[in-house]
């Protein structure tokens, strides 16, 4: 009976005494998030602890102590940490790079504990959802146009100002708005061309707070919903202060890159995805090549429920990070 005891107590002992270190490096937590990859010239490569590969990096990958970043030529990557350190910007000169153990710089109290809980935030989002697609044949597939989808606002908080409602569709048809608070219908409009449509003053005001849904209407196609919330004053006030903390004066050095991943990742631990959103196009639209940006983006649309747009985001990332010959 005895022996029977312990031996599952030997056996577990015996897979410990034998687990791998490269397994009980990994098991370590992460303490930062690769922000930036720019081959330039030359390339930039990652070594996990424990391993002796030096591979080509995922975008927003997550590092633990003990990986190691590379640059060569005029290659440059750029890491933020957990704990409120400084971000740090890797390039041949300072190549390789050892990520160390968690510590926390001295510095702004608050700019440090927004970039901790951020950088925490975007651990693991170098993963991407597991869509499932479905390939259909090409003489299969439908000619039709794709029905109207909504764009904005979608399952996302918004934190002031007139609501804009903005969807895609065809030119040629005609639409209708409806808006729906805990009440029921608040306003609708229809006989609307395919365009913005900001929510009008003279409708009943949309108090903070509540939840909203409003409807698309059209034609011969599926009603499309979605809702949204307006942020109180007293969550508005903080936001616009945690904001004013991710600009250079408080990070000096940083590039507008790695502050708009920094500022749309507070924006989605906010739930303010449509904001998050114009953060990440506004950053895209500057900086076309960045793969980091197009990953974060493709999790903001799947939390929008963007499927399509969010596996063409991700899509976009996977090409940009993949070294060219």
């Amino acid at each position: 009976m005895s022996v029977r005891r312990r031996y599952p107590a030997a056996l577990a002992m015996g897979l410990l005494v034998g687990l791998s270190a490269p397994a009980a490096v990994r098991a370590a937590e992460p303490v930062a998030v690769l922000t930036e990859i720019r081959p330039g010239q030359g390339e930039v490569r990652v070594k996990l602890a424990g391993e002796a590969e030096w591979k080509a990096p995922q975008p927003l990958l997550s590092l633990r102590p003990g990986d190691q970043v590379r640059a060569s030529a005029d290659a440059r990557a750029v890491i933020v940490f957990t704990g409120g350190r400084v971000p740090q910007a890797v390039a041949a000169a300072n190549s390789p790079f050892t990520v160390g153990a968690p510590s926390v710089a001295a510095g702004g109290e608050r700019v440090q504990a927004l970039v901790n809980s951020v950088t925490q935030f975007l651990v693991g989002k170098q993963d991407k959802p597991a869509y499932v697609s479905v390939y259909v044949p090409l003489s299969t597939r439908s000619v039709r146009l794709p029905p109207p989808a909504l764009l904005a606002p979608r399952e996302t908080r918004l934190v002031s100002g007139p609501v804009t409602f903005e969807w895609s569709g065809s030119d040629s048809l005609r639409y209708m708005i409806r808006v729906f608070g805990p009440a029921g219908l608040v306003w609708e409009q229809g006989g609307l061309p395919r365009q913005p449509v900001q929510y009008p003053a003279s409708a009943p005001a949309l108090r903070p707070g509540q939840r909203y849904a409003w409807e698309l209407h059209t034609e011969r196609q599926p009603v499309q919903r979605a809702e949204f919330e307006i942020l109180p004053p007293a969550d508005v006030g903080r936001v616009q202060q945690a904001l004013a903390l991710l600009v250079p004066s408080a990070l000096p050095g940083q590039s507008g890159s790695t502050l708009a991943l920094l500022r749309a990742g507070f924006l989605s631990q906010e739930g303010l995805y449509q904001d998050a959103r114009k953060e990440l196009l506004a950053a895209i639209a500057t900086d076309t090549t960045e793969p980091s940006l197009h990953q974060l983006l493709g999790h903001v649309y799947d939390r929008m429920g963007m499927k399509d747009l969010a596996t063409d985001a991700f899509d976009e990332a996977r090409f940009l990070s993949t070294p060219r010959p």
